[in-house]
């Protein structure tokens, strides 16, 4: 297992940050890797539902999201899965100063006999990492710049 901890203090309540984390319409507009949310109900994120993200581009399109805890305005953890590639990831939204401090944990997995460790942490971890940095600014700049 390869696991990391990144957080940003964004310009914004936690409610609007929370609104851009599970609000599909929005995840499409900031989450570049993102194309489409393709079976969210209305009331997503609910502990038990599965619903499939399609990707841009890449050898595996489809991102499974299954939400495991939900506090809205304070915690969502899922279990996502993109072809052979786990992912426990827990965002958490804390007011401070007037500004939501969004931290971003996460665990990747690569279920694979043998190599599995390897994958993990000379490419998906460090590659997942970096996505999850880009992923967080590119929220930020997208809940400071439409309130």
């Amino acid at each position: 297992m390869y696991a990391f901890t990144l957080g940003t203090a964004i310009d914004a309540t936690p409610a609007r940050v929370w609104r851009a984390l599970c609000d599909p319409a929005e995840v499409v507009q900031w989450d570049t890797g993102i194309e489409q949310a393709l079976d969210a109900p209305a009331d997503y994120p609910q502990p038990g539902q599965h619903v499939r993200w399609r990707y841009t581009n890449g050898p595996f399109r489809m991102l499974h999201d299954r939400p495991q805890e939900v506090e809205p305005e304070r915690l969502l953890r899922a279990l996502l899965s993109v072809g052979p590639f786990r992912f426990d990831e827990t965002y958490t939204l804390e007011a401070r100063d007037g500004r939501c401090h969004l931290t971003a944990a996460m665990e990747v997995r690569v279920p694979v006999p043998v190599i599995g460790w390897a994958v993990e942490r000379l490419y998906l971890g460090p590659q997942t990492r970096r996505t999850v940095a880009a992923s967080l600014q590119a929220l930020k700049r997208h809940c400071e710049n439409q309130p």
